[in-house]
Formats: structure tokens, C-alpha cells, sequence
């Protein structure tokens, strides 16, 4: 799935990234969501002026790595404040006050003080501000944020885009934190430049503390407004993986917008996966669970891996890479690429065990689950191997659950025929090559080509020769 975010990002901002990485790892239950979304992907894909207007404007955003620590950096807000700051706001007045007095009593003593104070709040600013300089940091992608909301909602017509009340609500909300995180960042860039005049005009500033203060506040009013910016956060992301999705698109050899039935059945026409380069495409229609055979390398787990991830892509980004795709709100579970887990100390059939449980416990919940397993329980010995998986795949058919199985294991096919249903991919020997036409057929496959392939590879022919009378035997 890594793999397929990369291929669909091509978001301009830290907000559309993190935005689109999520929703592929969350599936919306929210059809409602996914309707409104498709006109705003239609919409970029038909309007090119407009859509290139919206993305000149997000390039402002950018994706600064910084900026992507923000949304943890606001749900954790309480955390980033600066502890005691009543104790620098003492201070801050302590030193105006002084310096009233000093300059209408004009006593030598109380300009020690002043002095003194004065170097207490420097130092205090010189030590505090390096520990506190990552926050300031994370004041840039709020600033951002709200600035560009503030552009869209005020380009509204001429960007051709319907904003959300909320998020003009919003947007007049953080105008006065505008302007504040604006001075603290401005000071920040003076200092940047190396002007010696804002140096000193910064230390000058900070022995009043101010920084310290002005961080306070803005943190303060964030954190009663958490939700809020949020809700701009998302305004904007939404904006740019929209733009994504329609790049994604044109950028497909075909695609289609899922339909969602009540039938707990899958039909697609001419699938494909997203990331191979010239896929062969194939359509099934699944009203009942598939044991899908055939032989090493004949194209059983891309196929079984793309039913699961064009699943995801149809809840996610209403995108599936087919024809036409009908399937029922489910949700997705799979046992594939297991692999053991040194650390944790649990050895490849540990960790294939423990994904088949996750989809029996998901198999008992109401809501569809479509579950892809690939190679189920290669982990272990060939008898209980056999006897485990039908006694697994048996269970799982009597559940609320689309099950859809690759195996090389013919006892296991021919165990579950007329339980479930068979289709197989197979080859073709040409001399001592192995071809595969990667089509789908009803079936299964009585082929076996592990040794073919040592030979199609270049393994000596005497290791080829024994495994075959081997094999024989």
C-alpha cells in the first residue's frame, strides 16, 4: 500500500500528503463523503485554468518536514506550553516598572537593579530560546495554513470553488492569532538575515520576554480552538488530494467510480493492479468465495492483491483501476507477505496464524469483511497444513465475509471443490521457457512448474535432472 500511495500522490502540500495516507489506511464509511468528493474530482479533471489557479496557491504550503509534525503538534498543545510563564510575565513587568521608576526617582540604585533584571531576563531568553525554537518552528505551517484558507475564501468565485460556511466562520476567527504568530515569525527572518541591528533588537525585546508571552497566547487561543483549525487543515488537504486523484486518473490506463450495492457480491469488468506496467486485465464476479490455483509465478498473488487494494481505492478515493466495479461497503482484510518478526520472537507461522485470526474475529462482525490470503499456512507441515486450511475455509464460509484464496496446493483445491469456487491462471512451455498469459479461467490448475523454472533460469542442468526423476519417485 506504500507502494500505491506513491503511485497516487501527487499532492503539492505537507496537508494533502498526510490527508491522502490516511484515508487509504481508513476507509470512509461515509458515502455521502465519497459523492461530494467525486464532484470536486470532476470538477478539477474538466476545469484546467481553475485547477492549476488552486494549485499555484497550495505550492505556498509546500511540505517543509517540519509541517508534518503539525497535526501532532496541535493535538498535543497543553504539552508544548511553556511551564511557570506567569513567572515571565512577572518578570516582563518587573523590568517596565523599574525602568519607571529609575527614570523618575533618577536613583542610582534602582538603574543596578534595572541592570541586574535586565541581564536575568536576557540570559533567561538566551537559554529558553534555543529549547523552544522547534515550536516557533511549528508556528509557520499554522500561519500558513490560514493564510491560504483566507486567500481561498476570498477568491472564492474566481477559484470557481464552493467553501463551507464553517470554514469562513474559521478563517475570521484566527485572523487576530494571524497577526500574532505574523510578529513573532517576522522578528525570527530579521534575526535570519544576520543584521546585527535585529540581533540586538532581538535581545532587547527578549529581556522583556516577549517571544515567551506571545508564544503563550498563541498556544492558549489554539488550544480552545483545536477543532477549528483543524477544520482548515482538512479544507485544504481535501482541496489537494482531490487534485491528486484527478492526476492519478489521467494518469491510469482506465479506470471507473465503484457502485456500492446492498448484495454482498463483487462484480468487476477488466481489473487491474495500479502499479504493473502492462497488465493483463481480467473480470470475475464473486457471489460466492474463490480458491484461486495455478502455478508458481502464474499471477495469482497481483491478482489477489488487486481485488484487495482496487477495494480499498473504490472506499477511499472512489477510484478503482477497471471498467466497472460493483461491490458492497466491507471491510478489507489480508494475509499476504507474511514474513517472521525477529524482535517480537514469533516465527512465520506465529505471524500467519495471528493475521488469520484477525480476519475470524472481523468475520463475526456485522459489517462485510473482504479478506484476500495468499498461500494460507505455508508455514507448516503438508498434512496439518491441508487439514488446518479447511478447517479454516470452511469456517470462514459460513460467515459474513467474500473469501478469496490462492493456493499452489491441488489437495486443497480438490478438499474444497463445491465449497468454493475455482479459478486458476496457468502457463505454457515453450522449450525451456515458461510463459504466462496471466488470463483468468474457471477451474483448476493440474500444472506444476517449480523445476521448469530452475531450468528457465539458468540453474545447472544436472540439479535440474535429478529434481525431476526425484519427483518421479
Amino acid at each position: 500500500m506504500d507502494r500505491v500511495f506513491d503511485r497516487i500522490n501527487n499532492t503539492t502540500t505537507f496537508a494533502g500528503e498526510q490527508l491522502l495516507y490516511s484515508q487509504l489506511h481508513q476507509l470512509s464509511k461515509d458515502k455521502v463523503f465519497l459523492k461530494e468528493r467525486e464532484k470536486r474530482i470532476s470538477f478539477y479533471s474538466n476545469h484546467n485554468k481553475e485547477r492549476e489557479d488552486m494549485q499555484y496557491l497550495l505550492c505556498n504550503l509546500g511540505k517543509e518536514k517540519i509541517d508534518f509534525y503539525l497535526p501532532m503538534f496541535m493535538h498535543n498543545l497543553k504539552m508544548q506550553r511553556i511551564p511557570h510563564i506567569w513567572l515571565y510575565r512577572l518578570l516582563r513587568y518587573l523590568v517596565i516598572l523599574l525602568i519607571v521608576a529609575a527614570l523618575f526617582t533618577q536613583n542610582p540604585i534602582i538603574f543596578s537593579v534595572v541592570g541586574c533584571t535586565f541581564l536575568v531576563n536576557v540570559s533567561i531568553y538566551a537559554i529558553m530560546k534555543s529549547k523552544y525554537e522547534v515550536f516557533f518552528e511549528s508556528l509557520s505551517g499554522i500561519i500558513k495554513i490560514i493564510k491560504i484558507s483566507r486567500k481561498i475564501v476570498k477568491e472564492e468565485e474566481i477559484l470557481d470553488i464552493c467553501v463551507p460556511q464553517c470554514v469562513k466562520n474559521n478563517v475570521k476567527l484566527f485572523k487576530r492569532i494571524s497577526n500574532m504568530i505574523t510578529s513573532l515569525q517576522r522578528k525570527k527572518q530579521a534575526i535570519a538575515t544576520g543584521d546585527i541591528n535585529a540581533i540586538i533588537s532581538d535581545y532587547l525585546i527578549g529581556s522583556m520576554l516577549w517571544d515567551f508571552t506571545q508564544y503563550d497566547n498563541v498556544m492558549r487561543y489554539l488550544n480552545s480552538r483545536t477543532k477549528e483549525f483543524m477544520e482548515l487543515y482538512c479544507f485544504i488537504g481535501e482541496i489537494d488530494v482531490c487534485i491528486s486523484i484527478a492526476s492519478f486518473r489521467q494518469s491510469s490506463k482506465g479506470y471507473c467510480i465503484p457502485e456500492f450495492i446492498e448484495e454482498g457480491k463483487l462484480e468487476i469488468q477488466e481489473l487491474y493492479h495500479p502499479l504493473v506496467k502492462e497488465p493483463v486485465k481480467n473480470s470475475f464476479e464473486m457471489t460466492e468465495n474463490i480458491l484461486l490455483t495455478g502455478s508458481n509465478a502464474s499471477g495469482k498473488s497481483t491478482f489477489i492483491k488487486a481485488v484487495a487494494i482496487n477495494v480499498i481505492l473504490a472506499q477511499s478515493i472512489d477510484t478503482c483501476m477497471a471498467s466497472r466495479m460493483r461491490l458492497p461497503d466491507a471491510r478489507v482484510i489480508t494475509s499476504m507477505a507474511v514474513r517472521d518478526d525477529i524482535i517480537a520472537g514469533e516465527s512465520y507461522y506465529i505471524k500467519e496464524i495471528k493475521y488469520l485470526q484477525r480476519i475470524i474475529e472481523a468475520s463475526a462482525e456485522k459489517r462485510m469483511v473482504i479478506c484476500t490470503i495468499d498461500e494460507i499456512l505455508r508455514g507448516t507441515n503438508t498434512s496439518e497444513r491441508v487439514a488446518a486450511s479447511i478447517a479454516v475455509l470452511k469456517y470462514l464460509n459460513q460467515k459474513n465475509c467474500l473469501v478469496l484464496v490462492a493456493s499452489h496446493d491441488l489437495e486443497l483445491a480438490m478438499q474444497l471443490k463445491g465449497i468454493y469456487h475455482m479459478l486458476y491462471f496457468c502457463e505454457e512451455l515453450r522449450g525451456s521457457d515458461v510463459v504466462f498469459d496471466y488470463i483468468l479461467r474457471e477451474g483448476i490448475s493440474n500444472s506444476r512448474n517449480a523445476i521448469q523454472l530452475l531450468l528457465s533460469i539458468g540453474f545447472p542442468n544436472e540439479i535440474v535432472q535429478e529434481a525431476k526423476e526425484l519427483c518421479t519417485l
